[in-house]
């Protein structure tokens, strides 16, 4: 495959999962296109184009005032983790899981002593 048709793909899978994930977080949300246009301050004729795959190549500016409006990373609309998201969550499930032990510490300690 020829550099220009492999960087072409490469473009396209990357917008593809930014609409994806715009169309996610729109849906989480209950937002309107006109919302999101409106809280990311891009006429509305943008977002819709960019969502039915008429823009194919979304200037970083675009996507960059998305994501603000959803407050999310731009490596987050590209699909991208986002390791201190990720450690927030490895901690909070290890602090749940920490209750967890000191409760069953607490009930064996009731029905012993």
């Amino acid at each position: 495959m020829s550099e220009a048709i492999h960087s072409k793909l490469e473009n396209e899978i990357l917008t593809g999962k930014v609409i994806d994930n715009i169309c996610r977080e729109l849906a989480r949300r209950g937002w309107s296109l006109k919302t999101l246009a409106d809280r990311a301050d891009l006429p509305y004729e943008t977002v819709k184009k960019l969502l039915n795959g008429k823009i194919t190549r979304p200037s970083f500016i675009c996507i960059w005032q998305i994501a603000n409006a959803f407050g999310c990373s731009t490596d987050s609309l590209a699909g991208r983790s986002d390791p201190s998201r990720a450690a927030l969550e490895q901690i909070s499930e290890n602090a749940s899981e920490l209750l967890r032990i000191i409760s069953n510490i607490s009930a064996l300690s009731d029905h012993i002593g």
